[in-house]
């Protein structure tokens, strides 16, 4: 470990200083300082959870194990999420504050999904011996950038929903779907064309519209 304290607990830190303290723009080297302790964080919480696990796979402390620290992890993802808006507000959408949050944020989730993979036998959802432990996505025919586009032309265009309910839209698609060129969609990939479509896939998009229109009108 590159230190003493416990690498989950640092991260915390992190998004406590994000989210609850007033978040100042940062200067580039600090950014750059942070980014790297925020990578060192992420590989070490993996090996924690993954030696600690294989520790208690011979007892049934593992589930409470695994279960907590995905709660934790949770709970960070949700502070970083609803504070997204009032840094923005502060610092603006393209700070270094802005982009480390959303850095931090990208951390936290991938976090959650090294326990859903590695340990998806111990989740209470599958608890069940007859339920997969594989989860199949739904093959789509499109580039990522063209179903993130769609994706936030439907949200955007509907009822007003909170970031924090954006993500959890995001984070729903990229575990239901995959493009046609990829099976595991990155979230921080996704988000990116979520924010600011490509003119490509604004494109393709609007075709995929009319066609569906097209369709509408025949029925």
């Amino acid at each position: 470990m590159s230190d003493a304290v416990n690498p989950l607990l640092l991260l915390s830190e992190l998004v406590c200083d994000i989210s609850i303290k007033d978040a100042l723009q940062i200067t580039q080297q600090e950014y750059e300082y942070q980014i790297t302790k925020i990578n060192t964080y992420e590989k070490e919480i993996q090996v924690e959870i993954f030696m600690q696990a294989v520790h208690l796979l011979s007892c049934q402390g593992v589930e409470n194990y695994v279960s907590s620290y995905s709660r934790v992890l949770s709970y960070l993802e949700n502070c970083l999420n609803e504070c997204l808006s009032s840094i923005e507000m502060n610092t603006g959408k393209d700070s270094l504050t802005m982009s480390l949050t959303h850095h931090l944020l990208s951390v936290v989730q991938s976090l959650k999904q090294f326990i859903d993979r590695r340990f998806i036998a111990f989740s209470p959802d599958n608890a069940a011996v007859d339920k997969p432990i594989q989860k199949q996505k739904f093959k789509l025919n499109i580039a990522v950038s063209v179903i993130a586009t769609l994706t936030s032309a439907f949200v955007r265009c509907g009822d007003n929903v909170s970031i924090r309910e954006e993500t959890e839209i995001m984070r729903f698609i990229i575990r239901l779907f995959s493009s046609k060129k990829t099976s595991g969609i990155a979230f921080k990939s996704f988000q990116n064309h979520y924010r600011i479509p490509e003119r490509a896939a604004i494109v393709k998009s609007i075709e995929i519209l009319q066609a569906m229109i097209m369709w509408l009108k025949k029925i």
